[in-house]
């Protein structure tokens, strides 16, 4: 229960790049493809709301029916969006599923036939799943709650009107889409930390660093970036001398000890054989005792084994928070920083050099 609950709230508390999923996805070639099967749900509504205002059996007012129309105009509206323009920010995304929630929940509402009403509840399904993939699970949550008072709304005047069955379909709706959207992104979470993960030591890898740090850039504040680069020295003498096994509980002991050191909020990753590097917001002052506090945690004997690490750090200012911005930052930040880390090496190992400059834009330029 403890692991589970340990579980819950990892994955309640970790954002989610947006910008980095909508690029995973782009890498494969498979956004088109994804934006035509979005606004083909999207113009369920707008087909489904016309058909119940021009139906006898729809509403028996001409508000309503005015305003399913209205409901049809916008849908309709909503799904070309998807096919005729680019894939939307973050921010524009969430003005999306909410105006979609509103428009499936008004049909639902003006519409007097239980099976429209299953059809929103798929409706609401299946915006709940596209949030699952996207969005981090506070969004969700709200998408959730948002689902689950419509499904009341729509069943409670069916119960108090003696259609416990219509009732009972309703809250089985409601029910799907409660627990399958919140599924399928634990699950597409726990999937994704593994993918992100480096099985020997369970710091981040390469593509976790890359996920992670972006989510870092993007968080408000006035503090530099800063990556400190660490690497083990002589570590082939050690596998030499006590074997491979020996090699690899020194990583994993090395590993707990980065991770121990490092600020709570940092990225700590291992990027190479015996390499890691670690993001962080810190003035450079900061970063520079932090990497010191690192080499000297890293220098404690590991039974009867015992290394060092040579440390280069890097700093810049952040001016943007776009996505292309920042990996063009991070790649500079790290080429600096790993160039500090060889002149430490150079000056016998055991020690940290911090890159005086400070990287002023992405394309490299210093000051």
């Amino acid at each position: 229960m403890g692991v589970g609950l340990r579980l819950l709230r990892a994955w309640w508390g970790e954002g989610v790049d947006y910008r980095w999923v909508v690029g995973a996805i782009e890498s494969r070639s498979a956004l088109g493809v994804l934006k035509f099967a979005i606004g083909l749900c999207g113009v369920v509504t707008p087909i489904m709301s016309v058909l119940i205002a021009v139906s006898p059996a729809g509403p028996d007012n001409s508000v309503a029916r005015t305003t399913l129309l209205l409901l049809a105009l916008a849908g309709l509206v909503w799904g070309l969006r998807w096919w005729v323009l680019p894939w939307p920010g973050e921010a524009e995304s969430l003005l999306l599923i909410a105006s979609a929630d509103l428009c499936v929940t008004a049909v639902c509402v003006l519409s007097p036939g239980l099976v429209v009403r299953c059809v929103g509840m798929v409706q609401l399904l299946i915006v709940g799943v596209y949030v699952s993939a996207f969005h981090c699970p506070k969004v969700l949550s709200a998408h959730t709650l948002w689902s689950i008072a419509t499904a009341v709304t729509l069943s409670v005047p069916l119960l108090t009107g003696g259609d416990a069955t219509s009732a009972a379909i309703m809250l089985l709706g409601m029910a799907m889409a409660v627990v399958v959207p919140p599924g399928l992104q634990f699950c597409y979470w726990v999937l994704r930390s593994d993918m992100l993960s480096d099985p020997l030591t369970q710091l981040w890898n390469r593509r976790g660093l890359d996920y992670h740090s972006a989510i870092l850039l993007g968080r408000p504040g006035a503090l530099p970036i800063c990556v400190i680069m660490i690497d083990l020295d002589r570590f082939k003498a050690v596998n030499d001398t006590f074997g491979h096994y020996a090699g690899d509980e020194v990583l994993v002991r090395t590993a707990a000890r980065l991770r121990g050191t490092a600020p709570a909020d940092s990225v700590v990753s291992r990027v190479g054989g015996e390499e890691f590097a670690i993001v962080l917001r810190a003035p450079a002052a900061g970063a520079v005792e932090v990497a010191e506090r690192l080499r000297r945690a890293v220098a404690g004997p590991i039974g009867s084994m015992s290394v060092t690490a040579s440390i280069g750090v890097a700093r810049a200012e952040v001016h943007e928070t776009g996505h292309r911005y920042g990996q063009q930052l991070m790649r500079e930040l790290i080429r600096s920083a790993d160039s500090a880390m060889y002149r430490a090496k150079q000056r016998g190992g055991n020690a940290v050099v911090a890159d005086d400059s400070v990287v002023s834009r992405a394309s490299g330029v210093s000051r």
